[in-house]
């Protein structure tokens, strides 16, 4: 069954965070990314400071080198899928988008399959994409695949994601909120991301759905009609 498209009538003013909490809550949601790597290399350097042995220094070093390595691709992607990128109307590469999405889920349970031209695309529509990835990369907890492709007539695309893998499903926050319900009090830093998502999409005359199937979930956002 296809997750119907919703406008932004479809929220109850109670429900809907004012830009201020949306803000806040993508703050944190940033934060709670960056945290886990940051503390690795602060506990590699304690180890560094403390350890003689030459073999456990090493370690330090790899854990540090490695975690550093994370940290970057979370901070690098999360500027293109949440942050400003230059001026209005500005475009951006495909190429560079899925450069920056691979890297973010390198070594994850998650591969991303990129099928997508040589193009450049208005920068918000390639925000939406890369958040698209991230719902999509979501229904599939235990691991699997998600091919990202995309048609184009000009600038008027539309986005076709398929996530494949165990149990594949959609999360009742992303399930609410393309259905055109968020519960009040239910969206905190972990569950935030689909409602940006979502609130991307609208912002640029495109809609999302999600339709489930057996081990795969499909998404696609397109012109709203």
């Amino acid at each position: 069954m296809t997750e119907r498209a919703v406008t932004e009538q479809d929220l109850t003013d109670e429900a809907v965070p004012s830009d201020l909490e949306l803000g806040a809550l993508m703050c944190s949601r940033l934060c709670h990314d960056i945290i886990s790597p940051v503390g690795a290399i602060a506990n590699g350097f304690e180890v560094l400071d403390d350890e003689k042995d030459e073999s456990m220094r090493q370690m330090a070093l790899d854990i540090i080198r490695n975690n550093a390595d994370k940290a970057s691709a979370r901070l690098q992607f999360a500027r293109l899928a949440f942050g400003a990128m230059g001026a209005a109307g500005d475009r951006f590469p495909l190429e560079d988008a899925r450069r920056l999405t691979e890297n973010l889920y390198k070594g994850e349970k998650a591969r991303i399959q990129w099928d997508l031209p040589p193009a450049a695309l208005p920068k918000d529509q390639v925000k939406l994409l890369v958040n698209l990835v991230m719902v999509a990369v979501a229904t599939i907890p235990r691991g699997g695949e998600v091919s990202v492709g995309m048609a184009a007539d000009g600038d008027r695309v539309t986005f076709s994601l398929a996530a494949t893998g165990i149990n594949a499903s959609i999360p009742e926050t992303a399930r609410q909120v393309f259905g055109g319900r968020v519960p009040h009090g239910r969206l905190d830093a972990h569950s935030i991301q689909p409602y940006y998502t979502y609130r991307l999409a609208r912002s640029i005359g495109m809609d999302v759905r999600l339709e489930p199937g057996d081990g795969i979930v499909r998404i696609e956002a397109g012109p709203a009609a």
